[in-house]
């Protein structure tokens, strides 16, 4: 600190912080034995991004995880283009 107890370093900065690739974020509780297959569906949707009448379908790669009954499930997630007319 300075001779006049003035903090130099540190606190909130405009501007400062980790940038998020997206245009806006939120914060959500989800239960913790889903939190693998958020992040596969988010990763998902970023590798088919460019999917557009053109192209087929994609779906992910099975995601195996537990309900919250404790039931073995696999999930899937399917990336279908619209087709506009």
């Amino acid at each position: 600190m300075s001779q006049d107890n003035v903090v130099t370093h540190g606190g909130y900065r405009k501007g400062a912080g980790r940038k998020t690739k997206y245009e806006k974020t939120v914060v959500m509780r989800v239960p913790e034995k889903y939190k693998d297959a958020i992040k596969s569906l988010i990763e998902h949707l970023d590798e088919s991004e460019m999917i557009d009448k053109n192209y087929a379908a994609t779906t992910s790669e099975p995601v195996f995880i537990r309900s919250l009954m404790d039931k073995p499930q696999s999930i899937t997630f399917t990336v279908t283009p619209v087709k506009k007319d």
